[in-house]
């Protein structure tokens, strides 16, 4: 373990040094670095230990896991994102710790971001899908766990394959190009902070990883950019300090300065595998092997070519077993490997390897979709993954991909954009994630007349992918690539072998050739002096000839050209040679040695709970299959820091290879929910700091009204017309058709209590009124209720002395009822007919209804949804998202919640328990047919009270306009349909209509059904309100009762006189509770 204090590559900052105590020991850090990085260089490795008591070390490096979690100034911190600013003291936290320190609880705001997009993640993915919302003006959010935006292209030295028809990010350095990603304005970028669950209220919460605090961002539509993590295999001591993953690894040399080792295995020989062996050639470690358990290698052969070139031998179909652990498990001295076929060890093939101080693990990535898996829950299609959070890829596919994603959200938006645009992404996109596919045999090379006239390049790159920075490179126009699946080609009458392109190729494979004068000019990116003997080599690191570095051409980008004079070979023979090495660094054959397995050691899966495949194979037993979650309660795999992020692909190939297969997935977590603590969630009075996009007004320089509606229903709609009419005006927010748009069109005055009687009579003449001011399809009609039993009878006899009904037997059915009704129904043995009710169009009401409100001074927000309200003094601020998806803020001193199924949710951000909850009750229309009632006129409403097949009522009326038949029925247990999906029905509803309404009239079974919806009956009780401003609870008798009650709303606040009854509605009264006709 050393500080890195000289790289090719990476600028060094100037010492900067924080003292701080590890367990009474002073230990440096470079200010701006992590506590981890400290440790490490002072050679401390254990930082914790597990529950066995064994020696843990870093294990993801980035803050998700929870294996480096020390004790930082007596707080329990992750100190491979902690870093050493202003730290006093660390140490290891002991067994059975609890704080004793006094709480401090937070005495400030709690501060709740308002956008239209989140973004999660501010890789390159990420900040892609901003950059195209941000053309179109999208307001969006950007969150990232990480100090600087550019995720794990911070870690990243190489310079990257981009394919591009501008030149941007191809040929630039990972952390070169993070630095580029958000261009110059970065607000809208929140770093350090991470998403730690995701509410059903489309609510992030997110914790301040460097000050503690604790936020929330509210959001329409969310975007997961959160990458990828390594995936480790098992194997006997995967967890002694100096076995790290690649990510670790590379995080803490490339980020950190950190080189974890001097003496490297890696296992992997993939595109993580090459880098991370050549990134750590470059920091100043010696790579003494890469293992691979496939037969072939993977990744991309140019990536692979060149570590072949700095002689680090690649051995494949060879697994890992066990790492040699020192004696007292601080450290590695070595690691037994062995043949494999199909991932099983070839027995009696282990060899010892010994010689290292660390292994590095580079078996693959997967995706981070933790929190992908749990936004889908809550966001459904708005909720969106990109980049290697979906499916692993380079960074073309990842800027690729958030394009893409970008284009989507516009799409469900609304957004005008231009589809052949959204189509040529797509297809890039695709084009992008193709495997590297081999279009040459051999490089392409100049006439032998060319190639004596003048020097010329080589560009050994034989597959096709997505890259292309040599096309921009050459100033001649000598190189070009048309797409993905080909190769440059070079036009060697154009090339004038000024070797520009040799330094510009990100797999370093183009080299020059000078044949007349015996010279290679060859892509170097580590140290060498001008002078250097060295060995030349071919793309299998076999040395060829030997040579002198004659200079060494520096070029800004890093990829220095070595100007190599090749001795005592002929000139054609050259073309074979990619690469050399300094002799004295020329590394020596490995040497392995016969080693049996310790078959005493445990190989553990799940290193936060210390579970063994031993242990897991006991209790799995003699099963073939068992469940993710049932492996984890019998095991406790996957309760720890990291959620089954890590250990679960563990066990799942871990078993696989026993036999046993786990089937299903975990529930979805918080990825960091054990970072919080309860004290920092403890209620507290302070109110919420609301965070608007730039440029919205809020507070004192919001809009003013004299009154502001949330809902737009019938309820809504007519305070909006009672208070324009009182001089208010209002302004009134209405998003989408809620239930009064839904429902049946019938009103009826039989109520129970004489006061819902007396509401809904009233509210019958406001309905006529209405119908002289202007046409809303009223129609006087009936109620028709059958009776099917001795209870029914009674109650509805009863019922008959407060409503203008009469009963009548069912031999009169076809008399009174229908013509066609079904004389063969015993089902009933009467019917009450109820008079006085009535019909009429809900649209045309609502239409009217509002008119009347917009001609007297109110204004009407269409498609708006109020997303927040709360109250400062005797004033309201309400915010609300209008359908460009722009926030706007408004003040009023009077503020009426009249949401419907959403009242609950505003009625507690004002600190109101209403408990009203919604219950889905299901509707249909059939197409039209001839008027079927009595007297030729359109048939009543019909109604049976049946508890029948899960439903409690079913009715339905005939629309005397258009001889359709519009009906419903009613759940019989009302949390059964509590917050159902209202934009789906259920075949159990269309099999009950279809039965009754055939019972009641057999000639209608031959109509065609024109359309089947739902909508919300909001239970348990009406709550009219107007010290609160509450308006809700109408348990669908809002077409029956809300205008008549908006009048008497608006007369109390004016402090006219109104029914004592009107009292008994208000939140802390026991309302008007109707039963007998629910």
């Amino acid at each position: 373990m050393s500080s890195i204090k000289n790289h090719p590559i990476l600028p060094i900052p100037e010492e900067d040094k924080v003292a701080f105590l590890f367990e009474g020991k002073t230990i440096y850090g470079q200010r701006g670095f992590t506590i981890a990085a400290a440790l490490h260089q002072a050679g401390l490795l254990v930082h914790k230990h597990s529950l066995e008591h064994r020696n843990r070390s870093l294990s993801c490096g980035i803050g998700k896991c929870g294996a480096c979690e020390m004790l930082v100034d007596g707080k329990v911190r992750r100190i491979c994102i902690t870093k050493v600013d202003g730290v006093k003291e660390v140490r290891r936290i002991p067994d059975g710790f609890l704080s004793s320190e006094d709480v401090v609880f937070p005495d400030h705001s709690v501060k709740v971001y308002k956008t239209v997009v989140a973004i999660i993640g501010a890789g390159p993915a990420g900040l892609a899908v901003r950059e195209e919302l941000n053309k179109v003006g999208i307001d969006n959010l950007v969150i990232d766990n990480n100090a600087r935006i550019g995720g794990q292209f911070n870690m990243q030295t190489h310079q990257f394959f981009f394919f591009e028809k501008e030149k941007r990010f191809g040929g630039m350095r990972g952390f070169e190009i993070a630095a580029t990603l958000a261009g110059e304005n970065h607000k809208g970028i929140l770093l350090n902070s991470t998403v730690w669950d995701i509410f059903d209220d489309k609510r992030l919460a997110v914790k301040n990883i460097e000050t503690q605090e604790i936020f929330y961002v509210d959001t329409e539509y969310l975007v997961i950019g959160t990458g990828a993590v390594p995936f480790m295999p098992a194997f006997k001591n995967d967890d002694v300090p100096g076995v790290y993953t690649a990510a670790v690894f590379q995080r803490m040399m490339n980020s950190e300065l950190t080189l974890l080792g001097k003496n490297v295995l890696t296992v992997g020989a993939g595109n993580i595998g090459y880098l991370t062996s050549y990134q750590a050639m470059q920091a100043g470690a010696k790579v003494k092997a890469i293992i691979e358990a496939m037969p072939n290698e993977g990744g991309f052969p140019v990536q692979a070519n060149r570590v072949r070139r700095l002689g680090i031998p690649v051995i494949t179909s060879h697994i890992l077993l066990e790492a040699i652990p020192n004696e007292d498990y601080t450290g590695i001295t070595g690691a037994i490997i062995a043949e494999c076929k199909d991932f099983k060890v070839v027995p009696g093939t282990e060899k010892l390897l010994e010689g290292i101080d660390t292994i590095n693990i580079c078996t693959g990535l997967i995706p981070d979709d933790q929190l992908l898996t749990k936004g889908r829950e809550v966001f459904g299609f708005h909720c969106h993954g990109v980049g290697d959070a979906i499916r692993i890829g380079e960074g073309t596919s990842a800027v690729l991909r958030g394009k893409q994603c970008a284009y989507e959200i516009m799409q469900q938006m609304g957004v005008r954009t231009n589809y052949d645009n959204y189509l040529a992404v797509s297809k890039e996109y695709i084009d992008s994630q193709q495997h590297p596919v081999r279009v040459l045999d051999e490089p392409r090379l100049p006439s032998p007349e060319r190639m004596k006239a003048r020097p010329f390049v080589l560009i050994d790159c034989l597959y096709g992918f997505a890259c292309n920075p040599c096309t921009f490179a050459c100033k001649f126009g000598a190189i070009t690539k048309t797409s993905t699946s080909s190769v440059p080609y070079v036009d060697y009458d154009k090339c004038t072998g000024c070797m520009a392109c040799v330094s510009q190729c990100p797999g370093l494979a183009i080299f020059g050739y000078d044949l007349s004068k015996g010279t290679l000019f060859l892509p170097v990116e580590y140290h060498v002096n001008d002078g250097a003997e060295v060995y030349l080599v071919d793309n299998n690191g076999t040395r060829k000839a030997e040579g002198i570095v004659e200079k060494i051409l520096r070029k800004p980008n890093k990829t220095n050209v070595a100007r190599v004079k090749v001795l005592g070979l002929d000139p054609q023979e050259l073309l074979s040679l990619r690469g050399f090495i300094v002799k004295e660094d020329y590394p020596e054959p490995i040497k392995l040695k016969d080693k049996a397995v310790d078959q005493d050691a445990r190989t553990y899966l799940c290193h936060c709970e210390d579970v063994s495949l031993e242990d897991v194979l006991r209790l799995v037993g003699d099963r073939t299959s068992i469940t993710a979650d049932e492996l984890k309660h019998i095991t406790r795999m996957g309760m720890g820091a990291c959620r089954g992020s890590r250990c679960f692909p563990r066990a799942v190939r871990s078993l696989r290879s026993y036999g046993v297969n786990v089937i299903s997935d975990l529930t979805p977590r918080g990825p960091m929910a054990n970072l919080v603590q309860m004290g920092e969630l403890l209620p507290f009075e302070n109110r919420q700091q609301i965070i608007l996009p730039e440029g919205i007004k809020s507070g004192a320089e919001s809009e003013e009204t004299g009154a502001f509606i949330a809902g737009g229903g019938i309820a809504g709609s007519a305070l909006f017309r009672y208070l324009a009419e009182e001089g208010f005006k209002p302004v009134m927010a209405n998003n989408d058709r809620g239930s009064s748009w839904r429902n049946i069109a019938g009103g009826r005055p039989a109520f129970s209590l004489p006061a819902l009687a007396d509401i809904s009579s009233r509210n019958l003449e406001i309905f006529k009124e209405l119908d002289k001011i202007g046409s809303i399809d009223f129609h006087p009609s009936r109620y028709v209720n059958f009776v099917h039993d001795d209870v029914t009878y009674r109650n509805l006899e009863a019922s008959k002395a407060w409503s203008d009904a009469y009963m009548v037997e069912a031999k009169d059915f076809g008399k009174e009822v229908s013509p066609g009704f079904n004389p063969n129904l015993k089902v009933y043995s009467h019917a009450l007919i109820t008079n006085n009710c009535w019909q009429a169009s809900p649209g045309k009401t609502l239409d009217l209804i509002r008119h009347l409100g917009t001609i007297k001074g109110g204004r009407i927000l269409e498609q708006t949804r109020v997303v927040d309200v709360e109250k400062q003094g005797d004033t309201y601020y309400v915010l609300v998202l209008d359908p460009g998806n722009k926030y706007k803020m408004y003040r009023t001193n009077q503020f009426i919640n009249a949401l419907g199924h959403n009242g609950e949710v505003f009625a507690r951000k004002l600190g109101y328990m209403t408990g009203i909850y919604p219950v889905r009750h299901q509707a249909f229309i059939t197409k039209r047919m001839p008027l079927l009632g009595k007297d030729g006129k359109a048939l009543d409403m019909l109604i049976d009270r049946r508890k029948y097949k899960g439903f409690s009522a079913v009715y339905g009326q005939q629309h005397a306009d258009t001889g359709q038949v519009i009906g419903c029925a009613s759940p019989m247990v009302d949390m059964q349909e509590s917050g159902k999906n209202v934009k789906v029905n259920t075949q159990d509803f269309l099999n009950i209509v279809s039965e009754v309404f055939i019972q009641w009239i057999p000639q209608i079974a031959n109509v065609g059904f024109q359309a089947f919806w739902s909508g919300y009956y909001t239970e348990p009780r009406y709550i009219v309100d107007p010290a609160r401003g509450l308006f809700v609870g109408m348990r669908g008798h809002g077409f029956m009762l809300a205008q008549y009650l908006a009048k008497l709303y608006v007369d109390s606040l004016q402090g006219r006189k109104v029914p004592d009854y009107f009292g008994e509605l208000a939140l802390d009264n026991p309302g008007l509770s109707e039963m007998a006709f629910k």
